[in-house]
């Protein structure tokens, strides 16, 4: 993993309701690191990024690719060298999957079947949820009626999360830098 992220700091930014691990299976699939990382760490639950994982549903949990289901329960054509990609969640209008051979991650914005990278590893992206989830937490100091302290703010969020990854702001049309302009205009909060 390109980041060192402890299960603690997952648990204290979202609470132990907040965090979802994933279960290892014998003979799974999943690339070794990101196997160990999602069963130790797992993945935080917030209002931008739900996990997903149904631990009742048993075809699930022999990690069969989920990608390619999502896209057939849709009618939609999912590209082929996505088809043995695993869905990690949802992220504010988008499907977050797991590229099972490497470990990157990829998000699939609502209604789209191209996809855009998104993160170098699961870790980063775990990071990338916490520092969000603290910079909310920053913004609800600042008056609505400060807009540069606002924007100094969410410029500080932003930097954080690209000094670790460069994927999450490589484009305009990236799901996090949609984000990031909403948060900008006072649209979460």
């Amino acid at each position: 993993m390109l980041i060192d992220i402890q299960a603690e700091q997952v648990r204290r930014a979202c609470g132990l309701p907040g965090v979802t691990y994933f279960p290892r299976t014998a003979g799974g699939r999943l690339h070794v690191a990101t196997a160990e990382f999602l069963s130790a760490v797992g993945l935080p639950s917030t209002k931008f990024f739900s996990p997903k994982i149904d631990l009742d549903d048993a075809e699930r949990l022999r990690c069969r690719p989920s990608l390619k289901a999502v896209f057939d329960a849709d009618q939609a054509t999912c590209p082929p060298e996505a088809e043995g990609w695993e869905v990690l969640g949802d992220f504010v209008y988008a499907t977050v999957a797991l590229d099972t051979e490497t470990g990157r991650v990829y998000s699939f914005g609502e209604g789209e079947v191209f996809y855009v990278p998104m993160h170098s590893d699961v870790s980063c992206l775990v990071h990338a949820v916490i520092e969000l989830e603290a910079g909310l937490a920053e913004l609800k100091l600042i008056p609505h009626d400060d807009q540069q302290a606002r924007e100094q703010a969410v410029s500080r969020v932003r930097q954080r999360v690209s000094d670790r990854d460069s994927l999450p702001f490589a484009s305009e049309d990236s799901e996090w830098s949609k984000l990031f302009d909403e948060i900008g205009f006072g649209m979460w909060g």
